[in-house]
């Protein structure tokens, strides 16, 4: 049967190459012969359509892209990566590539399918990973424990098909909250941008590329990086999985004292993220295994009743689904968890090997193996002890935190403001001074609608945004930056066309004397 499902999972991975190598003629059994491969690179490049730029940078564009065949048909989506070769990055990419071609399926990672070099760039093609990241994940439904239970220990599983299933370790170097995507039960660890094999003989890395928050401290000068640095990462994507803030050098050297982090787990955040990478665990599958034994002494401090997050309170769930079922475990009684249909995403087979924290559940391959908190466990200072809290419904819910609760007050001063200066400019723009009607009325309405247009684009950028993403889907993954980008250059946008129009009726002698 596991042979069976095996194979079933390699096809559904090869499907979607298999079909844009028929749709442009490419020839498998051409794979070694380096001038085909490069012409049918070519072939596939110029085939590629953009249909959005996800994410630009110095030193590479990610590219949301569908691929057109001759006969018309399309296949796709598909994530495609520029990565300037002067950069020296992407060779994690060349390495997932060729372990996919040998026939090696993950369960946490995405499919690649062509990576080749052109020109001066490294040309990546890959699975595009439906879903949300976790850092959406955690704003949507909360942090909790239950979050952390439920996601922690997959994402571990991710990053330990990176550090053991390659000769030498692949090293992610990059792990925070938006490098991975949750769909349901799902999870993958994606951008591999800056990862980089490990290599003995070096003492530091080439490049400190990094999200200081999440990277290590040798990232940025102090040595080379090796599967320690993610270890690290991983403790403090945890922290974040526990409170949704991110991590600061002072919580680390707080020992994590914050009341939403549970007493038996602020050790082994602790530890994960010890400056001294002689001091963190010395791999990410000790770091599973110490998570699950401290949330197991939760569980033996407490009662054997659990409460797991409900699918209607999930995005993409409907209202009225029941609760996920509970699946005995072999030895830790009845654990609840998000259970799948038993059809695997193309791509995925299962790890090999048993990971830390027990066996993994038929039909449930990313679901936690190990105990999980209970109701009236004894939880961190401060922390209420009646169980996990329900996680909140995205649409419609009515449960606010208290971040958005300050942001309505502030919009409440904000919106009321914006519409009091607009108003004030058609006023003025319809029942001008002596002084203004000098100018012609055109030029005159128009001059003030560019200046409406301005206080707007200023309003728009001063907007606290956090409770309307929950309700205007176009806003999900705009930040406070970009909100500030945007809004910033819509009110200069204003302004300019206001000054030009003025003074070009004045240069144009429009103005009455």
């Amino acid at each position: 049967m596991i042979l069976a499902d095996d194979a079933l999972m390699s096809r559904a991975a090869d499907e979607a190459w298999y079909q844009v190598e028929r749709s442009f003629g490419t020839i498998g059994s051409m794979e070694n012969d380096e001038l085909a491969s490069y012409l049918n690179a070519l072939g596939l490049d110029e085939c590629c359509q953009v249909q959005a730029v996800l994410k630009t940078s110095k030193y590479e564009i990610t590219e949301l892209v569908v691929i057109r065949a001759e006969n018309g048909s399309s296949l796709g989506p598909f994530i495609r990566k520029r990565i300037h070769m002067a950069a020296h990055m992407g060779a994690a990419y060349q390495e997932l590539f060729a372990a996919q071609r040998r026939g090696r399926r993950f369960r946490h990672l995405p499919a690649v399918y062509s990576v080749h070099e052109r020109d001066d760039e490294l040309v990546v093609l890959m699975e595009y990973a439906r879903g949300r990241t976790l850092h959406d994940e955690v704003y949507e439904r909360d942090p909790s424990l239950a979050l952390a239970c439920e996601l922690f220990p997959p994402l571990c599983d991710g990053v330990i098909e990176l550090h053991e299933d390659f000769g030498a370790p692949l090293i992610h170097r990059d792990l925070k909250p938006t490098n991975v995507i949750v769909n349901g039960s799902s999870l993958t660890v994606i951008d591999f941008g800056i990862a980089r094999a490990f290599r003995e003989d070096a003492s530091s890395d080439t490049a400190p590329f990094a999200t200081r928050a999440y990277a290590p401290p040798e990232q940025f000068g102090y040595g080379q990086t090796d599967v320690r640095s993610d270890v690290y990462a991983l403790g403090m994507v945890l922290y974040f999985l526990l409170t949704e803030c991110n991590p600061t050098a002072d919580v680390a050297r707080s020992g994590f004292n914050d009341p939403r982090v549970p007493v038996a787990l602020r050790p082994v955040l602790a530890r994960a993220t010890a400056f001294d990478p002689q001091g963190r665990y010395q791999s990410v599958r000790a770091l599973k295994g110490a998570f699950t034994e401290a949330v197991a002494m939760l569980v033996g401090q407490g009662a054997a009743s659990v409460r797991s997050p409900q699918p209607s309170a999930v995005a993409g769930g409907a209202v009225g689904v029941p609760a996920y079922p509970a699946t005995p475990h072999p030895s830790l009684g009845t654990v609840p968890g998000p259970q799948n249909s038993g059809v695997p995403r193309a791509g995925w087979a299962p790890a090999a090997g048993v990971p830390a924290g027990g066996a993994p559940r038929t039909g449930a391959p990313n679901a936690w193996a190990g105990p999980a908190p209970v109701a009236g466990a004894p939880a961190a200072s401060g922390a209420p002890t009646t169980g996990w809290p329900a996680a909140r419904t995205p649409q419609g819910g009515t449960s606010l935190k208290v971040s958005e609760i300050i942001g309505v007050v502030w919009d409440g001063v904000v919106v009321p403001t914006w519409f009091l200066l607009v108003a004030v400019c058609i006023w003025v723009a319809f029942n001008p001074t002596p002084e203004l009607l000098k100018y012609p009325d055109a030029v005159r309405v128009l001059a003030y609608l560019g200046l409406a247009v301005s206080f707007s684009g200023m309003a728009y950028a001063l907007l606290d945004k956090r409770l309307l993403r929950r309700f205007i889907p176009l806003l999900k993954g705009q930040t406070f930056g970009k909100g500030l980008l945007i809004g910033g250059a819509v009110a200069l946008g204003g302004f300019l066309f206001m000054a030009v129009l003025v003074l070009a009726a004045s240069s144009a002698g429009l103005v009455a004397a």
